[in-house]
């Protein structure tokens, strides 16, 4: 498992000691919310290296932090792309009503940010 990071949502990662894969550390930081094009290109170009035709059929999950409102835009172009099961986090934004958040969990898998070990068992799917 490699953590792809970018925006707030990194600081709950950064600091884990999870080692790395052949020298490469398993976090990698993109840097702030709005280098997240950089974590989707990778995404894409992972996709188009393994041949698959969904971006939702690589192991990824994005975790999006609602400290600012440039994740607004961000989470805007993931669903552009059609990335599904996005966490958002820690809280839900105060603009999603009940209706729409309903339509993002029910069309997207949209669900919350829980704890680091919580989300890391997500990741891994590990107990």
């Amino acid at each position: 498992m490699v953590i792809l990071t970018a925006g707030c949502a990194k600081y709950k990662y950064n600091k884990l000691e999870l080692g790395d894969i052949g020298g490469i550390p398993r976090i990698l930081d993109a840097g702030q919310c709005n280098d997240s094009y950089s974590l989707v290109l990778i995404a894409l170009k992972l996709k188009e290296i393994f041949g698959l035709d969904d971006i939702n059929d690589l192991p990824l999950v994005f975790n999006i932090a609602w400290y600012e409102q440039k994740a607004v835009i961000v989470l805007l172009a993931l669903l552009y792309l059609g990335v599904k099961n996005i966490h958002l986090g820690p809280t839900l934004p105060a603009f999603l009503s009940p209706n729409v958040a309903n339509v993002l969990v029910e069309n997207f898998g949209i669900a919350g940010i829980g704890t680091v070990e919580d989300d890391l068992h997500l990741l891994i799917g590990e107990a």
